[in-house]
């Protein structure tokens, strides 16, 4: 039988808090001398935010929330603000600019992060809690 290692919801944010602070610093960079081919940045931003979803999504989960729609609804939202709020910033930072399609990126990142830890988390643990209770 292995041993769960349990970490304390604390560390999980700073985790997550900590990933979305890396976001803010690299969206506050100039980044007007880097050539990306077209679109790639629209796939960096679904990448980076669905991973920031994934951490939220963890953060949440130690809060034991029985509603998925909930829990899915708190993760996905958090992580949209956050995007949100990243395009608002850029806004004031020189050579950058707010753009919907980069944060409609990120919330399709986030949305595809809570449907993959829909598959392979939460219901892995709902039939886990069945085998265990009979």
């Amino acid at each position: 039988m292995t041993k769960k290692i349990k970490i304390h919801w604390g560390i999980k944010c700073a985790l997550a808090f900590g990933y979305a602070y890396g976001i803010y610093v690299a969206s506050s960079t100039d980044t007007s001398s880097v050539s990306l081919p077209n679109h790639i940045d629209k796939l960096i931003h679904f990448v980076e935010y669905g991973i920031l979803c994934l951490f939220v999504c963890w953060v949440v989960s130690s809060f034991q929330i029985k509603s998925a729609k909930m829990f899915y609804l708190l993760a996905f939202g958090i992580t949209s603000l956050y995007g949100m709020f990243d395009e608002f910033h850029q806004s004031f930072i020189p050579h950058r600019s707010a753009d919907v399609l980069d944060w409609l990126a990120d919330t399709a990142g986030a949305a595809t992060a809570c449907f993959l830890w829909h598959v392979f988390i939460r219901k892995n643990k709902a039939s886990n809690r069945l085998l265990t209770d009979r």
